[in-house]
């Protein structure tokens, strides 16, 4: 788990304190990570393999679907963080956490950019089992 943290935490250069801190200790990076690594791979395997349909092999709906995932990606994944952090303050007796809706934007835009680099990454190794979206996105 210590090294799903780095990653979130791009290896330290987006630390963020208390939220980091409380998300490390409450366990709550495995279960974003995975939200994040599963839901992109899942949604392109999906697209280049299951689909495969003629009417989605345009760059602009490709872009979309890879938009869509990494903000359904990233809503899931703040929701967990959230979730986790409560649940460990509470349990924890800890009446200010002193985790603010910035650290949970900071983590989201993060988690947001990791989604969509994810997608595209998967595209292109899924592309090449496409009959019809084959040339997508290039």
């Amino acid at each position: 788990m210590d090294i799903i943290s780095n990653i979130l935490e791009l290896f330290g250069a987006a630390y963020l304190g208390d939220f980091s801190k409380y998300m490390f200790q409450s366990g709550g990076y495995s279960p974003v990570f995975y939200v994040m690594l599963f839901l992109p791979l899942i949604v392109a395997f999906v697209y280049y393999i299951v689909l495969d349909h003629i009417l989605l092999a345009n760059v602009k709906k490709w872009l979309y679907i890879g938009l869509a995932t990494a903000a359904v990606a990233t809503l899931a994944d703040i929701f967990i963080a959230h979730q986790k952090i409560s649940g460990y303050t509470f349990s924890k007796n800890i009446v200010d956490a002193g985790v603010g809706s910035a650290d949970f934007l900071s983590f989201g835009f993060i988690i947001f950019v990791y989604s969509v680099l994810l997608y595209f990454i998967f595209s292109l190794i899924f592309k090449s089992f496409s009959s019809r979206s084959r040339n997508i996105p290039f």
